[in-house]
């Protein structure tokens, strides 16, 4: 049984917030983060675990440049998708 896959007002927001160039982006990215979610929402290989999240228990799940935050809700087999967010650019690696 699959899940369905719901944008919070704010994850809706910031889509529409953005330019056309990273519209057409996540759109061709989120064809494929759509099914991961419905499909298998816990154990795709671009799934992480956010640590200290407490309940309902968060995740985040890679998708190119841009990051989302959500949770399962198994009673009602949905996905919710509560962020989503560009990838920070500054990495711990190029600082000395």
């Amino acid at each position: 049984m699959s899940f369905t896959v719901m944008l919070s007002p704010d994850v809706r927001k910031y889509l529409d917030g953005l330019d056309a160039k990273r519209v057409k982006n996540i759109k061709n990215i989120s064809r494929s983060w759509r099914l991961i979610l419905s499909s298998k929402p816990r154990s795709a290989c671009d799934i992480d675990v956010i640590e200290g999240s407490g309940i309902p228990l968060m995740y985040r799940l890679r998708m190119g440049n841009f990051r989302a935050v959500y949770f399962v809700d198994e009673t009602d087999r949905r996905v919710y998708v509560t962020d989503l967010f560009p990838k920070k650019r500054d990495s711990a690696y190029g600082k000395n």
